[in-house]
């Protein structure tokens, strides 16, 4: 992908940063003024509002992450540099994922905090199909240049959607992309 382009990943790449802020915020605007500041004369002191700017901001991060997996097909961005971006995407989400994790078991046992554990885990669905944009790119335009076949491709698109796992598919694809690149330009 090329440098100019990078910025089409971004806010998917930092969703998952920005659901962690947002808990930040929620749960300690009372006690660090940092996030004291933001909650008040952001926020209002209205948690709702925050929840509504994050919302927002999913709904921009998916509208520019499809946009960018429409323009990478259509323009046959090449698919060795977009699987190394996805690659990277998921290895940059893989912290923040694993304080979301910690804190949705922490919240599920509560009745009171079961619905942060409910938001989080919808929260994770999404920044998981907005970064798998990238990996489907990728694999169709793969396919499109000869360097997998379609069943290998399917596979890898399949495994983006199951936690954990699509960390390590990304990886196995961006390595693949790059031997099938390196074979056949030799």
């Amino acid at each position: 992908m090329n440098k100019k382009r990078i910025w089409l990943v971004l806010p998917m790449a930092l969703l998952p940063y920005l659901v962690l802020f947002a808990l930040a915020t929620i749960f300690f605007s009372a006690k660090l003024p940092f996030f004291t500041f933001i909650m008040e004369q952001i926020f209002g002191s209205n948690a709702w509002a925050l929840i509504g700017a994050l919302f927002l901001y999913c709904v921009l991060a998916g509208l520019i992450s499809a946009i960018c997996f429409a323009v990478s097909v259509y323009k046959r961005w090449d698919a060795l540099s977009l699987a190394k971006c996805a690659m990277v995407v998921k290895l940059i989400q893989v912290p923040a994922y694993t304080v979301i994790f910690v804190l949705g078991v922490l919240f599920f046992t509560t009745v009171f905090t079961f619905p942060f554990t409910v938001g989080l885990f919808l929260f994770d669905c999404f920044s998981l199909v907005l970064s798998g944009l990238l990996l489907l790119a990728s694999a169709i335009n793969a396919v499109r240049e000869g360097l997998t076949e379609k069943k290998t491709a399917l596979l890898f698109v399949l495994l983006q959607v199951v936690f954990c796992v699509d960390v390590i598919a990304s990886v196995v694809f961006y390595l693949r992309m790059k031997r099938a690149s390196g074979n056949r330009e030799e």
